[in-house]
């Protein structure tokens, strides 16, 4: 994964997400992050985390379909 920053993630979220459905992602508290909104982890400087889980969560919805 190598240097990460908030850009790469947001880059990701464009490419595999419509625009709301982004946005939700990284507003909403998710389970993974103890309930703390991806963008508060970004805002800690967590980037890494956040992107791994926005790898996951897009691959578990590959896989669901």
């Amino acid at each position: 994964m190598g240097n990460l920053s908030k850009y790469d993630v947001l880059n990701l979220l464009s490419k595999k997400m419509p625009f709301f459905a982004a946005t939700q992602w990284l507003k909403n508290p998710h389970p993974e992050f103890d309930g703390k909104a991806p963008s508060d982890l970004m805002k800690q400087g967590e980037i890494k985390a956040v992107y791994a889980q926005l790898e996951a969560d897009i691959n578990a919805k590959k896989k669901n379909g």
